[in-house]
């Protein structure tokens, strides 16, 4: 093998290591200016960067079906089917996550109250903290985002988008119904109360989507209920102001009686229909109690949060300085090759 080629590049024999780590040392100064240049540029990168702080909260949203007691299986029995529940059950599996990334119900949580005393929204809090120059100019919100001007609409909007990427919702695994929200934020307060808020609007719409059947029909029994306990009180006491109007009455007169006996007896069938709706009443209350899903928050993050950012700032200085010793390393080889490429040219012709 001749000593160059013939499109005069250098042969893998020409290539000495000590030759390129002399050269590499003839160029000291190149690679202390990198190391410092880069280290600079890192300290400058890391320094406007604020920590991530992430809240977990851990809980259980459960819809299976509880068992029927022993009530509810002689209602059954009796004909009475207000404990059966439908086979079809949207709420069932990963649907439930699906719930947490409407936009209704993250712009619900936004104007959730932070603060039952000054009354200030999850959505001003928000705004103050993230976008405070444009918070001064157009706020505070109010509750109806319906009367939001242009300017407030478009905050508005981008809150929900910044709130819908700061939070994740996942199972722990298939098998199991612990789900995770997960909100993070730079800002350890709003982290908590994104987790929180959402948590809580979410699992109180779900709750009474999932019961509202149940739960009107506890409504509308209770009012009939309390309907005939006052027409049956009414008609005992007007039974009780006929009798003493008749005390003591000669047998051989009934006539007078006929009033207080016709009371008597739609007393007792007005007993007859309030006994009725009264058992209805308490299997509709098993009925909504069976329906309400399990919900209970297992696991939630103790203020103050702990950032969540692994990198200091000598580790981001540090890894700075380490690629531009890198990037500095490759132009110098490449400036070694290239010298050598040409000289060789320069021998060949």
């Amino acid at each position: 093998m001749s000593e160059y080629s013939s499109q005069g590049s250098v042969s893998f024999k020409q290539i000495n290591i000590a030759n390129i780590i002399r050269f590499l040392a003839k160029k000291w100064y190149y690679f202390v200016g990198a190391i410092v240049f880069s280290a600079c540029i890192g300290y400058i990168m890391y320094e406007p960067l604020k920590p991530a702080y992430t809240a977990n909260f851990t809980f259980v949203l459960s819809t299976e079906q509880k068992g029927s007691n022993g009530l509810a299986g002689l209602a059954s029995q009796l004909g009475f089917d207000a404990t059966t529940g439908s086979a079809e059950n949207i709420f069932s599996g990963d649907n439930i996550i699906e719930f947490f990334k409407s936009r209704s119900l993250i712009g619900a949580a936004l104007l959730s109250e932070v603060d039952t005393v000054s009354h200030q929204t999850l959505l001003n809090y928000i705004a103050q903290n993230n976008y405070p120059g444009l918070y001064e100019k157009i706020g505070p919100f109010n509750k109806n985002p319906k009367t939001y001007n242009r300017a407030q609409l478009n905050l508005y909007r981008s809150i929900i988008s910044y709130v819908s990427q700061s939070f994740t919702v996942f199972k722990k695994d298939k098998k199991l119904i612990f789900y995770i929200i997960s909100a993070r934020s730079t800002n350890p307060n709003i982290a908590y109360l994104i987790a929180k808020i959402m948590l809580d609007q979410t699992s109180d719409y779900f709750i009474a989507t999932k019961t509202r059947g149940a739960a009107t029909s506890v409504q509308l029994l209770k009012k009939e209920a309390d309907s005939l306990s006052v027409v049956l009180q009414n008609t005992y006491s007007s039974s009780a102001a006929m009798l003493d109007r008749t005390y003591n009455l000669n047998p051989a007169i009934t006539v007078q009686r006929s009033s207080s006996q016709f009371n008597q007896a739609k007393a007792g069938a007005f007993a007859a229909s309030y006994s009725e709706v009264m058992r209805n009443l308490e299997l509709a209350k098993m009925n909504l109690q069976k329906e309400t899903p399990l919900y209970r928050i297992i696991d939630e993050p103790e203020l103050p949060l702990t950032t969540s950012s692994g990198q200091t700032l000598s580790d981001h200085i540090f890894l700075a300085s380490v690629f531009g010793f890198l990037i500095m390393l490759i132009a110098v080889i490449g400036e070694y090759f290239y010298k050598n490429f040409k000289k060789n040219n320069e021998v060949s012709e």
